[in-house]
């Protein structure tokens, strides 16, 4: 992997809590300072690699983030920069404030404590599959628990 205008300094982050596991380590909520304007604050996802990632590993953890540099669609998480000086490397991506589309979907069930009233889920979300094939791009593991949920349910 080559930083590229992709690279932001590891100091202009801020880790703020663990919002669960991912394939590669875990993922976390940050804050990171100038990725939009210069000195604001975005809250982003911090995925990490885990500590004890092989070579190989970490090669294919910032391989996948370069491959979100080429995705500019509504319906995709948008990768906003890579860490990958020092340990463990980032991938800074927009923070999807509901979380996983399997766990949002079970807060929905009746049963659940605190369920939310409707379901006011993005019905433009097919327009996903034409992008990604569009692009050439195969997921390889489509589930509801890779599936994220944005502030305003897309």
């Amino acid at each position: 992997y080559i930083p590229d205008e992709w690279e932001v300094s590891r100091e202009k982050i801020t880790v703020i809590r663990e919002l669960g596991q991912g394939s590669f380590g875990m993922v976390y909520e940050g804050l990171a300072v100038g990725l939009v304007a210069e000195g604001e604050e975005t809250k982003v996802a911090l995925k990490t690699v885990n500590e004890l990632a092989t070579m190989r590993e970490r090669i294919e953890f910032l391989n996948e983030a370069s491959v979100m540099k080429a995705f500019k669609c509504h319906h995709v998480v948008r990768l906003l920069g890579v860490v990958s000086q020092g340990q463990p490397a980032l991938v800074i991506m927009e923070l999807m404030t509901r979380g996983d589309l399997k766990s949002y979907l079970r807060s929905l069930r009746p049963d659940a404590k605190e369920g939310l009233a409707g379901c006011p889920m993005s019905k433009r979300a097919p327009t996903l599959f034409p992008y990604l094939n569009a692009n050439k791009f195969v997921h390889r593991d489509l589930a509801a628990r890779n599936c994220m949920v944005s502030e305003d349910f897309t």
